[in-house]
């Protein structure tokens, strides 16, 4: 299955329009590798038809956009 972590360094979370800034606590799944949270993300968004992004904290705490995944019309 996925590897699910509270503590993991990935996140995905749903795409806001127009985002200038992203809070600094999002609530959003984290996981252990990269690959577990882009199937994570690819499966949300066949189901929902949204939009999700995959990001990877940095050493210094900023979270850093390592792709963006839509549904397929």
């Amino acid at each position: 299955m996925h590897e699910f972590d509270c503590q993991g360094p990935y996140r995905v979370r749903q795409r806001v329009e127009r985002e200038q800034s992203v809070p600094h606590q999002v609530q959003a799944p984290r996981f252990s590798s990269r690959d577990a949270a882009e199937a994570f993300a690819l499966l949300v968004s066949r189901e929902s038809q949204q939009t999700l992004l995959v990001e990877k904290q940095a050493p210094a705490g900023c979270w850093l956009l390592l792709s963006t995944v839509a549904a397929a019309l």
